[in-house]
């Protein structure tokens, strides 16, 4: 019997309080601590308690199972609240690095600071969470990051507090793909003086 997901009750909704490190929630990088579960192969889970959750989430492996969490998606101005099917197989977690489950941990992305102000993608890092969704790629530019417009932030300013968090945390960036629209000359990040 494999489970993907630890869950607690809160104020009437069923929260995602842990991702279990080298299991399939934390392979599928689409479900997060604090995220809402929804429903459980389709079936709705509110009004269950946690103990009656995880009687349906832990199954055989190799089985798959479709969790639907409610994320929280941060727009420029407001939030919305989305929710998503997930389906997973379920499987036995796989040892990880404890680097990777402790800690603040980032998205595996180098970057490099534009004329501009914004960010621009250098290199993913094998095996960060970033290559592993395959959402950002190399030269992707960053605009905003948990709502921070990136160009206001001043000439040296260090953008990787931004995008650490817990483990299997969410993070919200705006990104841009278009490089050329945004006159993606790297700046020089230590100026002589």
């Amino acid at each position: 019997m494999v489970c993907v997901c630890g869950v607690c009750v809160w104020q009437g909704d069923l929260y995602v309080t842990k991702v279990i490190p080298g299991g399939p929630a934390a392979f599928s990088c689409e479900i997060a601590v604090n995220d809402v579960l929804v429903a459980v192969d389709g079936v709705p889970v509110k009004g269950e308690t946690p103990d009656e959750v995880a009687k349906r989430i832990v199954g055989p492996e190799g089985v798959p199972i479709c969790i639907t969490v409610r994320v929280r998606r941060l727009m420029q101005d407001n939030t919305l609240d989305v929710d998503k099917p997930v389906t997973l197989i379920r499987q036995p977690a796989v040892p990880m690095p404890e680097r990777l489950c402790e800690g603040p941990v980032g998205l595996g992305i180098d970057l490099v600071r534009l004329e501009n102000g914004y960010f621009q993608v250098r290199r993913l890092q094998s095996g960060g969470a970033a290559q592993i969704t395959g959402k950002l790629r190399m030269g992707d530019i960053l605009t905003r990051i948990n709502r921070t417009d990136v160009a206001t932030l001043g000439p040296r300013a260090d953008v990787s507090g931004l995008v650490l968090g817990d483990p299997f945390s969410r993070i919200s960036l705006t990104v841009c793909c278009a490089a050329k629209t945004l006159n993606p000359k790297p700046s020089n990040l230590n100026p002589k003086p």
